[in-house]
């Protein structure tokens, strides 16, 4: 079970390290990233043999500004987007 105001809580200290640590922006050095389509990516039972998504962070980025009410169009889409900006930061903000 994923308890949602921990994780919010855990997100939120997480991205203030970061802003600590290397300030407010965080340059995108590789924008595009391998898709993988859900439910696949979790289906452990099947082999992958070729990806033919790409994603783009900045897509990403401008999907979410773009969005005119994210709580009222509901939160698929924006934790869509979102998800692969908190893995760039993960991969590369070394705090």
């Amino acid at each position: 079970m994923i308890n949602i105001p921990e994780l919010r809580s855990i997100i939120s200290d997480l991205l203030t390290r970061i802003e600590r640590e290397v300030g407010p922006n965080v340059p995108i050095d590789s924008a595009f990233y391998w898709e993988l389509p859900s439910p696949e990516c979790r289906d452990m039972s099947k082999k992958i043999s070729t990806v033919k998504l790409v994603g783009s962070l900045v897509d990403d980025l401008y999907f979410l500004r773009a969005m005119e009410s994210p709580l009222e169009q509901g939160p698929t889409s924006s934790l869509i987007h979102a998800a692969p900006l908190l893995q760039y930061l993960g991969e590369k903000v070394a705090v």
